[in-house]
């Protein structure tokens, strides 16, 4: 591809002097020389020498003119100052300048033997400072949002702010900055100093949009081969507590082209040694290992994982809280004469808030605080209750329907389901489906030879979603229906003779399952630092009071308000950061938030060299690529701030008048 130049002046109104051109011009047309008479009395040797003389003078006398006109053009253009540059990023320097320098942590990632990218940016900063005159205005921005846009730097006061500015836990896209800008109606040249990684939200086009700005994209580009990293963590089963066996699954990440050996894991409970564990991960590849959760542990409220990576060390821990469940509120709608199985499972239990109500002594505005709603073996739906559990549903509520014999099928249309009678024979169902996530973690071994219980094939769910068991002949025995909310079906009645799955072992985990999944589990095992809005169950006893959020010295006091027994939680991004916060109130402890950074710092994932040279075609943006500082002052001069060229159009006006005198002088 072709570079062409663009040839452009400081003092464009100087080239008027151009005009004087004409004055050698005159001369020479107008020679003003006196002309001698001499009087011969033979002069017809020197008629034939003058005629020689003036051949010989007349090229002489154009290549004089010609240098008097050179002379004059370069002494012109020198007052003028020209400036050459690129074609493709003539732009012009503005007199306001704002500078976003990336100070997040995944800047501290090696470009070099003894260079960080934050120490490259750095250098980069202090070159586009120094490219501006001294008039100029700068604003800053970095990643904490630390200093107000409405504050303006002098050259020599913005590059005391930027050795003061050291490395943030906050990630900032770069459409997070850009909102930021727009409020402040900023208007200029805006530099963007980062590496450019695809976190938040990745797309770029508010930039293309903002043709108010010129923007000056600098990226910095790591030299370093990959990075071992945290993905996630999760439980196998949601909740810690109960009999269901249980593990603390963490997910190792390696985004390099090298394989990496005998990476050491360490499990920490309350700064605790637990486990430890010596793991080996492919080029660009993950695992998944699993710690073993000890029902008799202590600290839970307070886990860290770690690993050894000596080539970036701050997303080597992950913050973890696995104590902060609140129990299940089991709601039982029953007819006299059920089956006491319902009450004997949830009843006296640690994980479960069990009520039992029957038909005839309902308290329906109890229905919106339960997670999980069971009609056990009802006859008789009256309307409001009917209404009582369809707006239950409608509000994505659990709801598990044992049937009654005593029951048409017809009327379970009232809830969105389409049931039959079937052939009413006595079937063994299968084994469950190891494979379906409903089972994880309720059968220690294999489940395939074990004995299942038998039921009878009475009714049939025709508008089913999905089947959790089945008989052997195909037919579903419970199953999830395609309703609003989450409704489940039993296709047989728990009554004696109709099956034996109360009395079996399977019934339990099962049960426990269906209870489990209910509850949508709001104390996560942790938060990112970048999560905007978090919900934390509490007692309502602490509706109204303020909350804070407390880790050593650093105490936040966040935006906040309750919804029901929901504490909803505003999170200033800017000022919290990677480990274990209290949740406090007055001076008592409600429980324990563990943080941790964003995924995308510690992830690959940039914006490529050709994704922003693609977004640099806009004749508002440009791209600044360089492998050190001066690259970078070397693209600015070239490309925007312009190489003087004055220097040599005076040397060129010299070297004319020079020729002008020696034609004169010895020709």
């Amino acid at each position: 591809m072709q570079t062409y130049l663009v040839l452009s002046f400081l003092n464009p109104s100087v080239l008027w002097g151009l005009l004087a051109i004409s004055i050698p011009i005159i001369i020479h047309l107008f020679n003003l020389r006196r002309v001698k008479k001499v009087e011969f009395s033979n002069i017809a040797l020197l008629k034939r020498v003058k005629e020689e003389t003036s051949a010989k003078k007349k090229p002489i006398e154009l290549l004089i003119l010609l240098a008097r006109i050179l002379f004059v053009s370069f002494l012109v253009m020198a007052f003028a100052q020209p400036l050459s540059k690129d074609e493709d990023n003539a732009l012009e320097l503005n007199e306001n300048v704002l500078i976003y320098l990336d100070n997040s942590l995944s800047m501290q990632k090696a470009v070099g033997a003894q260079m960080s990218a934050f120490d490259r940016a750095f250098a980069y900063a202090n070159v586009i400072v120094d490219a501006y005159p001294d008039n100029a205005k700068f604003k800053f921005i970095e990643n904490n949002y630390s200093n107000s846009l409405v504050v303006n730097y002098s050259k020599e006061t913005i590059k005391d702010r930027l050795t003061e500015l050291e490395f943030s836990a906050v990630s900032r896209s770069i459409p997070e900055i850009q909102k930021r800008l727009a409020n402040s109606q900023f208007n200029g040249d805006i530099y963007l100093i980062s590496d450019f990684q695809k976190s938040g939200d990745p797309s770029l086009a508010s930039m293309s949009a903002d043709t108010t700005n010129s923007y000056y994209l600098v990226p910095i580009d790591s030299e370093q081969a990959g990075n071992l990293y945290f993905d996630s963590a999760y439980l196998e089963n949601s909740f810690l507590l109960g009999e269901l066996k249980n593990e603390l699954r963490v997910s190792v990440k390696n985004d390099g082209d090298q394989a990496i050996d005998d990476v050491n894991l360490r499990l920490f409970f309350d700064n605790q040694l637990t486990s430890t564990a010596l793991v080996d991960l492919e080029a660009n590849g993950s695992l998944v290992h699993s710690f073993e959760i000890d029902r008799d542990a202590v600290g839970l409220d307070r886990v860290r994982v770690t690993l050894e990576d000596a080539q970036v060390d701050f997303d080597n821990q992950l913050y973890l809280t696995l104590n902060n469940i609140e129990k299940i509120d089991v709601f039982e709608i029953r007819e006299a004469g059920s089956g006491a199985y319902v009450s004997q499972l949830y009843g006296e239990n640690e994980l479960f808030n069990f009520q039992s109500f029957n038909t005839g002594n309902i308290d329906l505005n109890q229905f919106a605080a339960a997670d999980l709603i069971i009609l056990n073996e009802v006859s008789d739906f009256s309307n409001q209750l009917t209404a009582a559990i369809n707006d239950f549903l409608e509000a994505d509520g659990s709801v598990l329907i044992i049937p009654s014999r005593n029951l048409a099928a017809s009327n379970y249309s009232n809830f969105g389901l389409r049931v039959t009678d079937d052939s009413r024979q006595r079937v063994q169902l299968s084994t469950p489906d190891l494979n379906n996530p409903f089972f994880a973690g309720v059968f220690e071994e294999d489940a395939r030879n074990i004995s299942m219980p038998e039921a009878t094939t009475s009714l049939r769910l025709r508008n089913q979603e999905l089947s959790l068991l089945d008989f052997k002949n195909g037919r579903s025995f419970l199953s999830k229906a395609t309703t609003e909310g989450n409704l489940y079906f039993f296709s047989s009645s728990f009554e004696t003779g109709m099956t034996s799955f109360p009395n079996h072992s399977v019934f339990v985990p099962v049960m426990y399952k269906l209870a489990l999944g209910s509850k949508v589990n709001l104390s996560r095992l942790y938060y990112s630092t970048n999560n905007e809005t978090i919900v934390y169950p509490t007692d309502n006893a602490v509706s109204g009071e303020v909350v804070s959020l407390k880790k050593d010295e650093v105490e936040i006091t966040p935006d906040q308000r309750f919804s029901g027994s929901n504490l909803i939680l505003e999170i200033p991004k800017d000022e919290i950061g990677p480990g274990h916060f209290d949740v406090n109130v007055s001076s008592a402890q409600l429980g324990v938030i563990a943080f941790n950074l964003p995924k995308e710092e510690s992830g690959g994932e940039k914006f490529s060299s050709e994704e922003l040279s693609l977004l640099a075609q806009a004749d508002h943006i440009s791209m600044i690529e360089a492998n050190d500082a001066v690259g970078v002052d070397r693209e600015i001069t070239a490309g925007i701030k312009g190489v003087g060229l004055w220097r040599y159009a005076l040397l060129l006006a010299l070297l004319f008048l020079f020729v002008e005198i020696i034609l004169i002088r010895y020709l």
